[in-house]
């Protein structure tokens, strides 16, 4: 360092001061200035101080906490919805690996084990069920379809075709955050087309065959009345029996072709199951059947009066077809079930019970099915698929399994309720 040639003092740095000297420098120019200089913190503000720093750590603690929750609830509500789509999915992350696989997925694979694949190469999925082909087989530019042979079935094992989209999932700007892959049965959609254009093509026919039919009805009763001959008599009351059974399958026909746009009213439930026994007592009294109604009288519901009793009549009617004994019963019982205790948002839960043969696996698995009928003879088997358009688009839904206090069927029916 070199000294200064009037003080003798050592320079230091570019302006030549030392640290001491600046210190003195700005404390000289301070009391120059005459602005006094600023206070120490009291102890009761260092005190304040951290106490709004406290508060407001808290806060932000409390607003993450919240964060979280409401994405957990995003996250469970967006798996809620992916498992209910009737769609193969299949989610992977950034780095190709399997992270989501949804209930149709497992159904489409036929009885195959998914869940060993969560957290595994997508290619391990892919070249397995898709007969050797990897990722790079399937990614186009645009979303559109591929279609493939997927193996599905571990005791019957099969190809069925599907097609497969890809989309790709973009996340903060990043050219991939992974995939979602979606995997749709063909056989499902040439079976759903199939029964769009019968329905279209039964609409027709019937109303073709009803005017024909009514006539023969007319003509059938004027002729009953006429004819004494009690052999000729029999013969007629036959036709007009089948003109009666034709006429209700050109009914369910009709309906089932319709679309439904309900008329929403305020009804008593239990108003409602006392018309739809009335209306289906003739299959009741036919089998001799007992009906046993334990509906709470006091709820009411925003529906369509007569959609919900009709399905009350198809489900009632199905029931005492179905019960074989001469001691049938049907018991019809309804309770509240929540969905949403905080809300208090839920269902209406109706049971229709018998103590008839139950359904088998194979009928549970079909039996909402358009055309599906267990019925030897007269049956069209649209009664409980026109049942469950019904209450679909009342927002509800239905459900068949066994009766384990009656041995026999159990139809539940379930109907948005908001006390």
């Amino acid at each position: 360092m070199n000294k200064d040639k009037k003080t003798g003092r050592k320079k230091s740095g570019s302006d030549g001061l030392s640290k001491a000297d600046k210190l003195e420098h700005v404390h000289t120019e301070t009391l120059k200035s005459g602005e006094p200089a600023p206070p120490a913190p009291t102890g009761e503000e260092l005190k304040k101080a951290f106490e709004s720093f406290e508060a407001a750590s808290q806060k932000l603690s409390e607003n993450y906490k919240n964060l979280e929750e409401e994405i957990k609830d995003l996250k469970e509500n967006l798996n809620t919805v992916l498992e209910s789509l009737p769609l193969g999915i299949l989610i992977t992350d950034e780095n190709n690996l399997i992270k989501f696989i949804n209930k149709s997925l497992t159904s489409l694979a036929g009885g195959y084990n998914l869940v060993n694949y969560l957290n595994s190469p997508i290619d391990e999925f892919l070249k397995f069920f898709f007969n050797g082909s990897a990722l790079g087989d399937f990614i186009k530019t645009v979303f559109y379809p591929v279609e493939k042979l997927m193996k599905s079935g571990i005791q019957n094992e099969k190809f069925i075709p599907v097609f497969l989209y890809i989309k790709n999932i973009h996340v903060n700007n990043k050219k991939n955050s992974g995939r979602i892959f979606i995997i749709q049965n063909i056989e499902e959609i040439k079976k759903f087309k199939r029964l769009a254009e019968l329905g279209e093509m039964s609409a027709k026919i019937a109303h073709e065959i009803r005017n024909p039919l009514g006539s023969i009805g007319l003509f059938a009763s004027v002729l009953q009345k006429e004819i004494k001959n009690e052999e000729h008599a029999e013969i007629i009351s036959n036709i007009m029996f089948a003109v009666k059974n034709m006429n209700t399958t050109i009914n369910n026909v009709l309906e089932f072709s319709k679309t439904v746009n309900p008329a929403l009213s305020k009804c008593g439930l239990s108003d409602i199951i006392s018309k739809s026994i009335m209306y289906s007592s003739y299959a009741i009294k036919e089998k001799n059947v007992k009906v046993v109604e334990e509906a709470d009288k006091n709820i009411i519901l925003d529906i369509d009066e007569n959609l919900i009793g009709q399905t009350f009549v198809n489900i009632l009617i199905n029931a005492a077809h179905a019960v074989q004994n001469i001691d049938g019963i049907i018991r019809i019982k309804s309770r509240a079930v929540s969905e949403n205790a905080e809300e208090g948002n839920g269902y209406i839960r109706i049971d229709f019970e018998d103590n008839g043969p139950g359904f088998s696996d194979e009928i549970v698995k079909n039996i909402f099915n358009p055309f599906f009928s267990t019925k030897k003879s007269g049956g069209t088997g649209l009664g409980l698929s026109i049942a469950l358009n019904n209450v679909l688009v009342h927002g509800g839904y239905i459900s068949a399994e066994n009766s384990k206090e009656f041995g026999g069927a159990k139809i539940s029916v379930f109907l948005p309720f908001s006390p």
